[in-house]
């Protein structure tokens, strides 16, 4: 398939950054924001502590909490499948959809 062209080709420009050698890496360019935790915590936790009568009428926050401190009783020998995975994902995910929506690509 050929890729379609425009008209005018001042239209498709391509934007670079050019940096010299030597010259230090930004120090910023994680661009932090506390927000993004915060609301990734939130949006993962208010969710999952709904009841759902799949879990017997219980949240899926209670049962993780509650497995957290089953699995803590037996601590050091946790189960490798107990990682908070969800709320990982969710900060994660968060912290890309914020900094997208703050330069402009959503």
């Amino acid at each position: 398939m050929l890729a379609a062209r425009t008209a005018n080709p001042c239209l498709a420009r391509k934007t670079t950054m050019v940096v010299r050698a030597g010259t230090p890496y930004p120090s910023d360019w994680i661009k932090k924001d506390p927000l993004v935790p915060v609301l990734g915590f939130l949006g993962w936790t208010i969710p999952s502590n709904i009841p759902v009568s799949a879990f017997g009428g219980q949240s899926l926050f209670g049962l993780f909490t509650a497995s957290i401190g089953e699995e803590l009783a037996k601590f050091p020998r946790a189960h490798p499948s107990m990682t908070p995975s969800g709320l990982f994902a969710c900060i994660f995910w968060g912290q890309i959809g914020v900094q997208a929506r703050k330069q402009g690509y959503l």
